[in-house]
């Protein structure tokens, strides 16, 4: 039982850790860039739409409230189960591990969401910029969830009313974050074939290396699983780009 409330605590403070990092990152910044990305496309693109439904140039109150909670705290609830579930495996990196972990969300993102046939990188400004500011949200993100979980899980770690607190906040967070997880897990059937088979791996690979972590098992078996998708998203991620850039 306490390897349960351990494994809990752990992913709770990592979720927490997430959804203020995906707020600050994905939603605010990623505003940002959106705006960025409009400026550069130029006036006769305004009005037009993206690929998903938005208008370029119609920044409004209810729009980046709806970034803010869907991307922000949607994308940060399952960066933050990610984290919690490479964690262990980072320790090595350390005080690198938080850059490595964007880079690596990056390279997953090859697998899951970013799409080569999405041609908004193109569409509107310039390529190249769009590029590295998509790749800086996942990057910037992966550090800022890095340093706010060891901030936050040495608060829950000490004594007092600010350290009870954080710890109860931390398990709240953990029941939206296994429902996202939970979410994220169905949607891969129901997503388009072509991602089913990445997206399983990658979901196999990060099941492994929770059970080897958790259960003490051989470490070369996890860094072996997870070493899997990160290869295959390396390619894949070469592919993007190149089709993106071309």
């Amino acid at each position: 039982m306490s390897v349960l409330v351990e494994l809990g605590r752990h992913i709770g403070i990592a979720s927490l850790a997430g959804v203020i990092a995906g707020v600050a990152v994905g939603g605010l910044l990623g505003r940002v860039a959106m705006r960025v990305s409009g400026f550069m496309a130029g006036p006769e693109m305004v009005g037009a739409r993206t690929s998903a439904g938005e208008r370029v140039g119609n920044i409004t109150f209810e729009g980046t409230l709806a970034l803010i909670v869907f991307t922000g705290i949607g994308s940060g609830l399952l960066g933050g189960v990610l984290y919690a579930a490479v964690e262990p495996w980072l320790r090595r990196w350390r005080p690198w591990h938080g850059l490595v972990f964007g880079i690596g969300l990056l390279v997953a993102a090859s697998l899951s969401v970013l799409e080569p046939t999405n041609f908004d990188f193109v569409r509107f400004g310039s390529a190249p910029l769009n590029v590295v500011m998509f790749a800086a949200l996942f990057v910037l993100f992966g550090v800022a969830t890095a340093w706010l979980f060891e901030r936050l899980r040495g608060v829950v770690a000490g004594h007092g009313t600010v350290s009870n607190l954080v710890g109860v906040a931390a398990w709240i967070t953990l029941l939206p974050a296994s429902a996202a997880t939970l979410a994220a897990l169905i949607g891969i059937e129901t997503g388009p074939t072509s991602y089913q088979l990445p997206q399983v791996l990658l979901a196999g690979a990060l099941a492994v290396a929770i059970v080897v972590h958790w259960r003490g098992l051989p470490r070369p078996i996890g860094y072996a699983a997870l070493a899997v998708p990160m290869v295959a998203g390396v390619f894949r991620f070469a592919e993007t780009l190149r089709r993106i850039l071309e």
